[in-house]
């Protein structure tokens, strides 16, 4: 029994690091700051049986992520082995091709 979850869009953010002597005028970041390399999705799925975490880092969450997704997950299991895929009401589930790929 495998649990599924998307989580994003993860956007790093910079900081500035700290130390032990004190400024006198701290640089500021600005609250807005460019993504030159946009920002990435994480699929992420959960195994009851071994309790393990497995995730795949995305540039979006569209069904053919989820597909590429599932088709990962699938190798990592035997064939003879039946998965059960438990995903929240996320729209690119109810697609049919996410739905013929399940049966």
């Amino acid at each position: 029994m495998i649990c599924v979850d998307e989580f994003g869009p993860l956007s790093l953010q910079p900081y500035r690091g700290k130390g032990w002597f004190q400024q006198r005028k701290p640089s500021r970041l600005r609250a807005t700051y460019t993504r030159p390399h946009g920002v990435k999705h994480l699929l992420a799925a959960f195994d009851l049986k071994t309790d393990k975490l497995y995730g795949h880092a995305s540039k979006t969450k569209k069904h053919q992520d989820i597909l590429r997704f599932f088709d990962v997950l699938r190798r990592r299991f035997p064939r003879t082995e039946r998965l059960y895929i438990i995903l929240d009401n996320f729209s690119p589930h109810h697609h049919h091709k996410v739905k013929t790929w399940a049966s």
